[in-house]
């Protein structure tokens, strides 16, 4: 039932598709998005820069804790022997 529903919507696409109008090329428009275009691209890259410094903070955080965490343990076994479970 689901492979018949699909075929019948890739049928009635490609019947009504070359129905369509074609878009007109317009000079503005084209501008437009060339300058959207381009503020997105400037947006994810500032992005991406926010997401990768914000991840070698938590990698440098994550780093410091277990070296706090090993340091006590070595200590607590230097002073009591054993650590406790």
């Amino acid at each position: 039932m689901k492979h018949t529903f699909i075929a019948a919507a890739l049928a009635a696409t490609i019947a009504v598709g070359p129905l369509a109008a074609p878009a007109l090329a317009d000079g503005k428009a084209s501008t437009r998005n060339i300058i959207l275009g381009t503020g997105a691209a400037v947006g994810a890259g500032i992005l991406v820069t926010n997401y990768n410094h914000k991840k070698r903070i938590k990698r440098e955080e994550n780093a410091t804790t277990q070296r706090r965490q090993t340091a006590y343990r070595e200590r607590y076994y230097r002073i009591h022997g054993h650590y406790p479970n």
